[in-house]
């Protein structure tokens, strides 16, 4: 008979690292697919198991509480009066008088009367005077030690500088050839100032003043029936850029019921510009602009040729 019969079988001893290792691969596969599926499952029990119904809520009836603050009446006891004290006068201690006693007074003592008369007369007006202190004589300065100069090296020789001298002088001369001899310039002749503008008045045509345009002012008016005659003061712009202010010695001719001048809206109102009426005389002297040469180019070639001779000025 044997005590260990388990010593025997050596070939079941395989068994139980068997049965280990299989529950612990089985627990590792129970926790992950509960961990994977854990959700699913839990809706599908929760679908299979019964829902509990809900309690009925009960609710509470309460009478609502109101807190007041109430003022308590308290008793109310006399006070005493107070004695008043009354103060008691201060005592000022006063300093007793002293009695005043006679001051004792000296003889005048006798003066001798001088022997000896005073040897400076006094003089009414006090005499200045000043006192001179001897100056003291300044003390001669040390002697200053010349020391001899060291020849200067590098010296140039007499026939250097008479080399350097010329040099300079042709140097020089250059200089002023090159100021001097500069060929001469050519400028323009000289153009009366009143060239342009003579130019500009004489560039105008009826055709351009008739399409010009302008801000227009009447200066004097008179009614003849249905007709009113107006002298105008324009400021004209033409279409080439250039622009005047034209005092017209004609007059501008509208009808009552079309005169833009009669107008109270405070707008302006257009009209067409006006030449000089058929077989209108120019007044001597008139004034120089394009709207006038326009018409009458005789009489400003007239008035440009004197006021040219008389030096630009105008012409009488």
């Amino acid at each position: 008979m044997l005590l260990f019969p388990e010593r025997d079988e050596p070939r079941h001893r395989w068994l139980l690292p068997t049965a280990v290792a299989l529950s612990v691969l089985l627990h590792l596969l129970a926790g992950g697919a509960w961990l994977l599926f854990a959700n699913r499952i839990a809706a599908v029990v929760a679908k299979m198991s019964p829902r509990p119904t809900p309690a009925p809520e009960i609710i509470a009836l309460s009478d609502a509480i109101t807190i007041e603050k109430r003022t308590v009446p308290r008793e109310a006891h006399r006070s005493r009066p107070q004695r008043r004290v009354q103060p008691r006068p201060r005592v000022v201690a006063e300093v007793p008088r002293l009695r005043q006693l006679p001051v004792p007074t000296v003889p005048p003592l006798p003066t001798a009367v001088p022997t000896v008369e005073p040897t400076i007369v006094p003089t009414a007006h006090p005499v200045r005077a000043t006192i001179h202190r001897p100056r003291a004589e300044p003390t001669p300065p040390p002697p200053r030690i010349t020391e001899p100069k060291p020849a200067q090296r590098n010296a140039l020789s007499p026939q250097q500088l008479a080399a350097l001298d010329q040099q300079f002088r042709r140097t020089i001369a250059s200089a002023d050839r090159s100021l001097t001899d500069v060929p001469r310039q050519r400028r323009p002749p000289a153009i009366a100032p009143n060239a342009q503008r003579y130019a500009a008045v004489m560039a105008g045509t009826p055709g351009q003043f008739l399409s010009a345009q302008g801000d227009c002012t009447s200066i004097q008016d008179s009614a003849r029936g249905a007709v009113v005659d107006r002298y105008l003061r324009c400021l004209i712009r033409y279409s080439d850029g250039y622009y005047e202010e034209v005092s017209f010695p004609w007059a501008f001719h509208f009808l009552r019921r079309t005169d833009p001048f009669s107008y109270l809206d405070g707008l302006s109102h257009p009209f067409p510009m006006q030449p000089p009426p058929p077989g209108f005389a120019l007044p001597q002297p008139f004034a120089l602009s394009r709207a006038v040469c326009s018409f009458y180019r005789a009489q400003c070639e007239a008035v440009i040729e004197r006021e040219t001779a008389a030096g630009n000025q105008p012409a009488p």
